[in-house]
């Protein structure tokens, strides 16, 4: 079937139409030129903008399905998350929230183990921390996982008396819930990509193996079942988590690695994590984290651990991208990468998060062409919790400009941890200033410009991810995913830019979003 789309203004084009056929775009030209064409349908676009449509390049698509579907708690004050509490209904028997955030209270306010044990003492309640890297439970929790007293482990640890859960001892929580079938999966799945579609995004990046459930099959099942039937809104590209080598390995022995798949759904690289977040304090750094006493956080993953699944997966031509906050634990993971990876990083070996780094493990990054997964929309939280950071440490922090001007750094949201919004994420970029708080985020230099800022979702997004050669421009040959905005957002000013939204979303040839 053909398609024109006609009156428009294109991303870095003179042309004003395009004709899709199928799935891809068949051709670019003036409307006349299109409309000769004989299209079985056109669609007036009236002078809006038509662009590339986003990419997400690191989030958890699963999660983010599983969050909308369950208690919200971002942006709540202490009063209002047990008010949220007082009137949830238990889900299978369990009270599951994500989003809280200690910046959203009032001085003194502490969300504990009492505070969750006077909503009630019967029914489990866990609440996720917005960065997912904590929880706080209630004593019903504590006594199913078999808590009590004081728990530490290598990178894990459990506070008895305050109802903490953090890092590595969270998976003890989720194995305790109820589980999902893979019924469910596929619905957080729809619902997860639906939201996305809204917002522009067509492509992502997603570890979705351990996000909602520990055994990383049903998973893939989900995913290769909605692809194979061509049910996807969203294409996937699946970052790889596993609990284990063993588990890694026998994966591998399936016959999967980095590019199987289809253009819906294809395997992309290992995952791993190095250590918590700058929020909960667990991010590993190498000075204390200011007013905390001697924390300076740890690291989740041994430098042999890492180094382990960083030569499994070489073997088998897979990447490894490594979540590495704090600048401890890019050092551990860029020590392990120096041995393993090759000159150029032609699998795109990367770091997830970029955040606090110093001026040597940037320039060791750039020299190695690291591939960086940054989250400008972390700087609206962010710009307020850099306050906690040791001064010396903050100046040479979030170097998104630095990284996307010397290798491949591509845009995302990490959701659910903040959902996705690229356009939110290019202002944010662009600004360094919270839209929260106001807060600047030093150092200006490290500002985006616009077309960095948009590319970084757009032409690196599909770099990253092996799609360049179809994905990311306006060109004929090129798959047909696309969005229609209400400003041309390469141009307006910045308060025109908080006020556009996506009017129309094209996926594979075919309408997913379409604003009413």
């Amino acid at each position: 079937m053909k398609t024109a789309y006609i009156n428009c203004r294109i991303r870095n084009s003179e042309a004003t139409a395009v004709l899709v056929e199928d799935s891809i775009i068949a051709r670019v030209g003036t409307t006349e030129e299109i409309l000769k064409e004989d299209p079985e349908e056109t669609v007036d676009l009236c002078g809006m903008y038509l662009m590339p449509s986003f990419a997400d390049t690191h989030m958890h698509l699963l999660g983010t399905g599983r969050y909308l579907s369950e208690l919200i708690l971002n942006g709540s004050t202490l009063k209002q998350i047990g008010e949220k509490l007082k009137k949830a209904e238990p889900q299978n028997g369990w009270i599951i929230g994500r989003g809280y955030s200690e910046n959203d209270f009032d001085e003194g306010e502490v969300l504990n183990k009492a505070f969750l044990d006077s909503i009630s003492t019967e029914v489990p309640i866990a609440l996720t921390r917005v960065c997912g890297h904590k929880m706080t439970v209630n004593s019903k929790v504590l006594e199913i996982i078999g808590i009590s007293e004081d728990y530490i482990a290598e990178g894990a640890r459990i506070i008895f008396a305050t109802g903490a859960v953090e890092e590595n001892a969270i998976p003890m929580v989720h194995n305790a819930e109820p589980v999902p079938d893979e019924k469910m999966l596929k619905e957080y799945i729809r619902k997860a990509s639906a939201y996305c579609n809204a917002k522009g995004i067509t492509v992502c990046g997603s570890d979705d193996f351990l996000s909602v459930v520990k055994n990383y099959k049903p998973v893939l099942n989900a995913f290769e079942q909605m692809s194979f039937q061509e049910e996807m809104t969203v294409r996937v590209n699946q970052q790889c988590e596993f609990n284990d080598a063993k588990e890694f390995s026998g994966f591998l022995d399936e016959g999967y690695t980095m590019d199987v798949g289809n253009d819906f759904f294809r395997i992309g690289p290992l995952k791993m994590l190095a250590d918590g977040s700058m929020g909960a304090h667990t991010a590993a750094l190498t000075k204390p984290y200011l007013n905390d006493g001697d924390n300076a956080g740890y690291l989740c993953e041994s430098e042999d651990d890492i180094r382990l699944f960083v030569k499994l997966a070489n073997r088998f031509n897979m990447a490894t991208i490594i979540h590495a906050i704090g600048d401890k634990a890019v050092d551990t993971v860029l020590k392990v990468f120096d041995e393993e990876v090759l000159e150029g990083n032609p699998l795109h070996h990367g770091l997830v998060h970029c955040q606090i780094m110093r001026e040597d493990q940037v320039k060791k990054v750039l020299e190695k062409k690291i591939s960086c997964y940054i989250q400008t929309l972390f700087i609206d939280e962010d710009a307020q919790l850099m306050k906690q950071i040791p001064e010396d440490l903050r100046n040479t922090s979030y170097p998104y400009r630095t990284l996307f001007e010397g290798t491949i750094a591509s845009n995302g949201s990490d959701s659910p941890v903040e959902l996705p919004d690229p356009l939110r994420g290019i202002l944010l970029a662009e600004t360094r200033t919270s839209l929260k708080t106001n807060e600047f985020m030093e150092p200006e230099t490290e500002k985006m410009s616009r077309t960095q800022a948009i590319d970084s979702y757009v032409s690196a997004g599909c770099r990253q991810l092996f799609m360049d050669d179809r994905l990311g421009e306006i060109r004929e040959g090129y798959l047909a995913d696309f969005i229609v905005l209400d400003n041309d957002i390469d141009h307006c000013d910045q308060e025109t830019l908080k006020k556009t939204s996506v009017q129309m979303t094209v996926m594979n040839g075919r309408t997913v979003y379409e604003k009413h």
